[in-house]
């Protein structure tokens, strides 16, 4: 399995990330305060108070599900011609039924491969699969071989939940007499760390938070400051620890067994 960690980079730089955060710095406050006759903020009231640029996570897996089965099932073969009572077929001779078919016992055998790109936001967040897909697919990024950047958020869903989710999405029932294999093989995990500006403001006691999407631009008016979550990316071996549910690097569950080859010979060798 490889195991990769990717940092994008800026698309937005803080220059324009605070310029679009104190254009939207009254949205802080929220719905309740804008529409406020009376007391409401003015843009000329709030106070910048803190800033931070932090790197959030998510999880890409990629994984394709192979599996070998048989079916048992009758071919139908039509007989056009009209006098035709029997058909010698490999050997056999075979009757022609009532409806001018010829029956035949088959048993099939069968491979499906099933493929699958899985992404998970790592902080739990409430973000949309097809905005993470649009991140790794559009905007550049590079392998992080240490943990050496600063303000890295440690993601709280584990490499091991995360390949937990990807067999269960391929895990749908296979029409099968027989199951001769069935297997998902884990080709690649990876840990993609995208930048994110958050602005906290001030309004006499109350404060709010803007977020600037640091490769979109999107601006989120209910944001939050991380402060003490944010740390060093820390050690790659803990990042990708699958724990006791992926020991030995092969897992049975049902039918299917998950296979984690790279990482099975290197445990061997080590």
């Amino acid at each position: 399995m490889d195991e990769k960690i990717c940092i994008f980079e800026d698309v937005y730089n803080e220059v324009s990330a605070r310029a679009q955060a104190e254009h939207e710095k009254v949205g802080a406050f929220g719905m309740l305060a804008r529409m406020k006759l009376w007391d409401r903020p003015k843009e000329t009231d709030i106070a910048l108070a803190n800033t931070e640029k932090r790197y959030e996570p998510f999880w890409m897996a990629k994984a394709a599900r192979r599996t070998r089965y048989t079916r048992k099932l009758t071919y139908h073969v039509k007989i056009e011609h009209p006098h035709v009572v029997s058909v010698e077929l490999l050997g056999q001779k075979l009757p022609v039924d009532a409806r001018r078919e010829l029956q035949l016992a088959a048993i099939e055998d069968c491979e499906s491969i099933t493929t699958l790109v899985h992404y998970v936001d790592a902080l739990r967040h409430d973000t949309p699969e097809k905005t993470l897909i649009d991140y790794a697919g559009r905007f550049s990024f590079r392998d992080l071989e240490d943990s050496s950047q600063p303000q890295f958020i440690a993601p709280t869903v584990t490499a091991a939940s995360v390949l937990q989710q990807v067999k269960a999405k391929l895990s749908a029932p296979v029409e099968a007499d027989a199951i001769a294999s069935d297997e998902v093989d884990i080709e690649s995990l990876a840990l993609f760390y995208r930048p994110v500006y958050a602005f906290q403001f001030a309004w006499k006691d109350k404060t709010g938070v803007i977020e600037i999407d640091g490769l979109s631009g999107r601006v989120n008016k209910e944001g939050d400051m991380l402060g003490g979550a944010v740390r060093k990316l820390g050690n790659r071996d803990a990042l990708f620890d699958l724990g006791a549910d992926f020991a030995g690097m092969v897992v049975p569950g049902g039918t299917i067994v998950v296979k984690l080859i790279d990482k099975l010979s290197k445990k061997h060798s080590a």
